[in-house]
């Protein structure tokens, strides 16, 4: 299989297929064949096809990007760190000769800073380092524009026992993308003081209840448990949801989110 950066094959615009992101190990990430039009819709990228670039050059599929590497299949500047959502790119030569490659930035970037030659881009996922600068194992799903990022297992936000009875923000910036109406897939673990207290959840700038959980049992041994969708919508720039509890207290963790490409 090959690589390869080309312009005469003129996908339609915005068309992506492919691209799946895997975490390979704590700092590397493996990233399968597909084929893209780039983010100005002037050149096809592909990875493992048989279409060489304009230069005759190709890399095989599944392609390696290594954070501990600074430049193309690498990081675009400084170093991997802790706790931090990165977007990754495919990235290629328009006039092909450098081979197609990846590199990733913060997600609060607005696009990468590419290497020397480089000069065409296109946003294929993202990955998220955890508390000791290891790539969070997941999964992401889907092979057109739309896809599902999934963690392995839910993920703790700040809220480990919050238990304001009005709406309260919880910040999301360490595991969500920070992309305005982000659908993000909310795990809620509730101590309710009485059957029918209520945990109420919505996007942070939204006026109406998102979802809306009544207390079937109570008691310091009696959780309701559940997944739910909420809309994580940015404040100065930060993907937040907001909740509040009648009573008793509740973990709020992120199951995933739902991105486009």
């Amino acid at each position: 299989m090959t690589a390869s950066a080309i312009s005469f094959v003129e996908l339609p615009n915005t068309y992506i297929s492919g691209f799946a992101i895997s975490v390979a190990s704590n700092t590397t990430l493996s990233i399968g064949a597909g084929i893209c039009r780039d983010s100005t819709n002037s050149v096809d990228i592909t990875l493992g096809s048989s279409n060489l670039n304009a230069n005759g050059q190709y890399v095989a599929a599944p392609l390696t990007l290594n954070a501990a590497v600074v430049g193309a299949n690498g990081i675009d500047a400084g170093t991997f760190a802790a706790s931090k959502v990165y977007a990754v790119y495919m990235i290629a030569d328009s006039l092909g000769y450098r081979t197609t490659a990846s590199t990733m930035t913060l997600a609060s970037n607005s696009s990468p800073a590419l290497p020397l030659g480089y000069d065409v881009f296109r946003l294929i996922g993202y990955a998220v380092s955890d508390g000791s600068t290891h790539f969070l194992p997941a999964y992401i799903s889907g092979t057109a524009n739309t896809r599902f990022f999934t963690f392995d297992a839910p993920q703790a936000t700040a809220v480990t026992a919050g238990n304001s009875a009005t709406y309260a923000g919880v910040v999301l910036t360490t595991l969500v993308c920070p992309v305005a109406n982000t659908p993000v897939l909310v795990y809620t673990n509730w101590t309710a003081n009485a059957a029918a207290d209520t945990l109420k959840m919505q996007g942070y700038s939204s006026t109406g209840d998102a979802v809306s959980l009544i207390a079937p049992v109570a008691g310091a041994t009696a959780h309701t448990t559940t997944y739910n969708q909420v809309l994580a919508q940015l404040n100065s720039a930060a993907p937040t949801i907001n909740y509040k509890v009648s009573a008793g207290t509740v973990a709020i963790n992120v199951a995933g989110f739902q991105f486009s490409l």
